[in-house]
């Protein structure tokens, strides 16, 4: 009984130690799931900056002419002459925002899923392999006790055949 023990301790060990490997390893599904969500999230990011670009590229071509920089300057609050300007007085209540934030970049929180070593997932399975060897060792212990009493006698056989 020993020897099957010991062969049911090494099969769990390895069955154990592949399929946390295979979930919780450095190329587990977890792992390769956040991955894939990362790699998303950058393709996005890098269509949004490309179009940043695009729409800088085009600014930049609308400023080169003077009818471009007349309108900047309007928008920007410039005046021209013969405008009549008026002047708010702030009640300074306006909230304060970051230059370069945006709404997008702040409710963005980064979740990262840090892989098993082989050794953590190794010793993971050794464990478990241990204590369900245990009680399979543990439940052949009782039911041959339960057993025993059943056996023949020492001296006897089995063979009680006569033929006279």
């Amino acid at each position: 009984m020993t020897r099957k023990l010991i062969i049911v301790f090494i099969i769990l060990i390895l069955c154990f130690y592949s399929l946390t490997l295979s979930i919780f390893g450095e190329r587990g599904i977890i792992a390769n799931n956040q991955l894939k969500n990362q790699l998303k999230d950058n393709e996005y990011e890098l269509d949004r900056r490309e179009v940043e670009i695009e729409n800088l590229k085009l600014r930049k071509q609308e400023l080169s002419t003077e009818d471009g920089l007349r309108s900047a300057a309007i928008n920007l609050g410039y005046q021209v002459d013969g405008d009549d300007v008026y002047v708010f007085q702030s009640d300074g209540s306006g909230e304060a925002v970051p230059v370069g934030a945006s709404a997008a970049d702040s409710g963005k929180q980064v979740s990262s899923f840090n892989p098993w070593s082989m050794g953590f997932c190794l010793l993971i399975s050794f464990c478990l392999s241990f204590i369900i060897t245990l009680i399979i060792w543990l439940f052949s212990r009782s039911k041959g006790q339960d057993d025993d009493s059943q056996q023949e006698k020492p001296g006897d056989t089995g063979n009680n055949f006569d033929f006279d």
